[in-house]
């Protein structure tokens, strides 16, 4: 209150500039508190501190810059990487979710704030769009870039393995359906439905016992089958399947269909295209 936009552009800038000089130090200190071992006295391993942390790192990421930092290739390995390999998988529940909330703005670019339009000097509508733009362009280069090391080795190895916990699994399933559907991930999603390890991965999560996980693993698959340049490898594995997979979709959430319309005509699409397939 009692500021107005330029004043905040001003102050904005100001922090980011403070921040990127001695990015090493807080960056990376922000990060490295996401290594928490919760103890019953506190300290070091306190999970309110990896929170406020976590807070304070995303806070952070809304400046394109330190944001565009953080991504790069000379940083990624030890900023970005913990997070899949170590952190998302603690056994404290708020802190696993915590750091699943930090991937998911590092790759999606969304903070929910406007920081970084207000140091640009641009307000309102226009400076909400280039923002998004600005921010969705920065994570759709560093996903391209770091492909294999993101999604190959940790999204579907670690992320999305049997040994991850349901939550890592759960929140790692509904990112991952958001990037591919981004228009901006477009040679993303490429990747992702032409490999047909990918969709045997998530054929093995639409029948996971949670029905949670399987719904959101349907919003996946439906990507695969929706795919009208499918690798013969892709078509192979859904043509040997589709008797199998079209009776098991016809059940799944059978319920929901009555409440959700997008869901019903989505998966009777989607069920259609699998009984149209041909070799």
């Amino acid at each position: 209150d009692g500021v107005d936009a330029q004043q905040f552009a001003s102050v904005s800038t100001a922090f980011s500039k403070y921040v990127c000089e001695r990015a090493d130090g807080i960056i990376g200190h922000l990060v490295r508190a996401h290594d928490c071992k919760p103890t019953s006295e506190g300290g070091p391993g306190c999970v309110d501190i990896t929170l406020l942390c976590g807070s304070m790192l995303r806070s952070s990421l809304r400046h394109a810059s330190i944001y565009q930092w953080m991504l790069s290739d000379g940083n990624c390995e030890r900023l970005v990487y913990p997070f899949l390999d170590s952190y998302v998988h603690n056994p404290n529940f708020d802190v696993s979710s915590d750091a699943l909330e930090t991937v998911r703005v590092m790759f999606t670019g969304v903070t929910g704030g406007n920081a970084a339009a207000a140091a640009a000097g641009v307000v309102g509508d226009q400076a909400s769009e280039e923002n998004k733009q600005l921010m969705e362009g920065i994570a759709s280069d560093f996903l391209n870039r770091k492909y294999a090391d993101v999604i190959d080795e940790r999204v579907n190895k670690k992320c999305l393995s049997s040994e991850a916990n349901y939550m890592t699994r759960r929140m790692t399933l509904q990112l991952l359906s958001s990037i591919l559907l981004n228009r901006a991930n477009y040679n993303v999603m490429m990747l992702y439905i032409s490999s047909s390890q990918n969709l045997v991965t998530i054929l093995f999560l639409l029948r996971d016992p949670s029905p949670h996980i399987t719904l959101d693993a349907f919003q996946v698959f439906k990507i695969f089958v929706a795919n009208p340049n499918k690798p013969p490898e892709v078509v192979k594995i859904l043509f040997d399947n589709k008797v199998k997979l079209a009776k098991y979709l016809e059940g799944l959430h059978k319920e929901r269909e009555n409440s959700d319309e997008q869901y019903r005509d989505e998966k009777r699409l989607v069920i259609s295209t699998l009984e149209g397939l041909e070799i």
